[in-house]
């Protein structure tokens, strides 16, 4: 995956336009592109429902019953 806009394969996150993958770098490159992450990312944890797990994954927010937690968790 590479990010919409540069192209880099870095720390991507699914808040472009319509969902795309998109860089931080990016992501907060303008103040259109700014308000567009956070909107699409409060659309993702909307749609997670009360609670959602955030776990520094690509995929964004989830549901929080389909997290399987990490090793470092007891």
């Amino acid at each position: 995956m590479v990010c919409c806009y540069c192209g880099c394969a870095g720390d991507l996150r699914p808040y472009g336009p319509r969902g795309a993958m998109v860089c931080f770098s990016c992501a907060m490159s303008s103040p259109e592109r700014e308000a567009q992450t956070a909107q699409n990312f409060s659309a993702q944890l909307a749609a997670c429902g009360d609670v959602a797990a955030i776990d520094g994954s690509h995929v964004g927010p989830y549901p929080a019953e389909h997290h399987k937690g990490t090793a470092h968790e007891h």
